[in-house]
């Protein structure tokens, strides 16, 4: 298996190379937006880093875990950042504080709608803000009332900001604390709408059990309706040197489960589809009856818009969802859809995932601490 990163200006140009050198057979394994410094740093440009694999007979990626190949795919990059000069990274650490200087001019300003410390109407201003970050608005008054409610003096905007974040985890409860995937749990199954990034997050996962060592991890697709996707996963399976198995009808399953006799964690991918329709979602509830999941997690990329985010996890309710997985949290700078929908759908969050980064972009995080982001905003930092 050999890895390689592209650094492109559109995907019909990274295509083309990675066709060029790796083959027809090459998979595409991550993509996302970067900024590239020129003119000695101040002037940037916006690329597209794409990271490819494809199988090759190459002794120093056989069996690799997914962060010894991607280390070895980027160490061309960072050798040249290395061997920058000095000028050139005095230069390029200066229009790096002026680009973050003016990202937060922007989060400033586009924050110009939160509550004010001498506001006569702080109440309604919560829920203003509340409800702009993704919040349910019957969720927003409630948390709010809640939040005014604490010993707080009047005005002082960072301390409000905390008793909201206080008052929304103790409303939660338990909810609020993460719920990874449990330790007796052996089949685990991913469901979700289509491009929320389930086959890359269960390769994190994979990953991350692999590097710990403590179980046997196998992988089981049941996502023949996606092109090349079942590649995707051969793939990941090939790079983390585990076995993969693949069903495409629900009688396939016993024979697919057999060939992962072995394994103490089976990871479940399943198709992606239209889950605000009723026929997708019986779909995906006939393909796993006979997987007999011990859990079931529930893909929700925080890029959906929370009304049909909710829309999708009322329409999940027949597949037995026991826990939430949010992904795509570096795309948002809005993360009140996250506890509503915790509250709404009595859900606890097993992981967040942060970017395509194999297996580096996940985290389990507790409520309390994905919503740090208010706490900065209001003065805490």
């Amino acid at each position: 298996m050999i890895v390689r990163r592209y650094v492109v200006k559109d995907m019909p140009e990274a295509v083309a190379s990675i066709r060029r050198e790796l083959g027809q057979d090459a998979v595409i394994l991550s993509t996302r937006n970067i900024r590239v410094r020129k003119w000695l740093g101040l002037r940037s440009e916006r690329r597209i880093e794409v990271m490819a694999a494809a199988k090759e007979e190459l002794a120093a990626t056989a069996g690799a875990s997914f962060g010894q190949a991607l280390r070895m795919a980027m160490l061309g990059s960072a050798g040249e950042r290395s061997s920058a000069p000095p000028a050139r990274e005095v230069w390029s650490q200066l229009a790096s504080e002026i680009a973050e200087i003016k990202q937060m001019l922007a989060e400033v300003k586009q924050r110009g709608d939160a509550p004010s410390g001498g506001d006569h109407e702080p109440l309604q201003r919560w829920r203003t803000f509340l409800q702009a970050e993704g919040v349910d608005a019957v969720l927003a008054d409630r948390w709010a009332r809640m939040a005014l409610g604490h010993p707080v003096a009047p005005g002082d905007r960072p301390a409000l900001a905390a008793a909201l974040i206080e008052a929304i985890q103790s409303d939660l409860g338990a909810l609020a604390l993460p719920a990874p995937i449990r330790r007796d749990s052996r089949m685990v199954a991913f469901v979700g709408p289509t491009g929320v990034g389930k086959t890359t997050t269960i390769a994190k996962i994979a990953a991350l059990h692999v590097l710990a060592g403590k179980r046997r991890v196998g992988l089981l697709t049941t996502d023949t309706f996606r092109i090349a996707a079942v590649e995707q996963l051969k793939t990941y399976a090939d790079i983390l040197n585990v076995p993969i198995a693949i069903a495409d009808e629900p009688e396939d399953v016993p024979s697919a489960l057999a060939a992962l006799s072995s394994c103490d964690l089976v990871l479940v991918d399943t198709a992606g589809r239209n889950f605000l329709n009723p026929a997708s979602i019986e779909q995906t509830k006939r393909m796993l009856a006979p997987i007999e999941a011990d859990e079931v997690l529930l893909v929700v990329s925080l890029a959906t818009k929370p009304a049909d985010a909710l829309k999708i996890a009322d329409m999940a309710k027949p597949l037995s969802v026991d826990k939430f997985i949010f992904t795509k949290l570096d795309e948002t700078s809005s993360v009140g859809m996250i506890p509503s929908l915790v509250a709404m759908c009595q859900l606890p969050i097993a992981y967040v995932t942060t970017g395509q980064n194999v297996p580096d972009d996940i985290d389990i995080l507790s409520v309390s601490d994905l919503l740090t982001p208010w706490r900065e905003a209001h003065g805490h930092g």
